[in-house]
């Protein structure tokens, strides 16, 4: 087992998103529970500073929700013709459900591989 030098936030989508969904891609639409029991994690690097978990998860969703909202949205519209119009921080926190993972452990025993994927 290795540890990760990183911490996780988990994103698991409300909603909202599936409303969404099934507006851009009807025919791949899951049922919302179906979406809503799907989540993604996005590593992150470790904090600097000690801080509250609420104010450490304030921050990193600041510094964060636009690529991981794009992210989230490219895997239904590759091209992102279809964003929503109001794509704010307050919007995003409906749209999802964001939980911290402060310590991130890897169990496989192949090889960590990474791939670029830009947004």
């Amino acid at each position: 087992m290795n540890f990760v030098n990183r911490i996780s936030l988990i994103i698991t989508p409300k909603l909202p998103m599936h409303q969404w969904i099934e507006i851009v891609a009807p025919d791949e639409a899951p049922s919302a529970q179906e979406l809503m029991n799907e989540s993604s994690c996005y590593l992150l690097d470790e904090p600097e500073q000690e801080e509250t978990l609420d104010v450490l998860i304030s921050q990193l969703i600041s510094a964060n929700y636009q690529k991981i909202w794009k992210n989230e949205l490219s895997v239904w519209d590759e091209y992102l013709d279809d964003m929503p119009s109001v794509m704010n921080e307050t919007e995003f926190k409906n749209w999802f459900n964001v939980t911290l993972s402060g310590l991130t452990f890897d169990l496989a025993q192949s090889p960590l591989l990474t791939a670029s994927v830009e947004q």
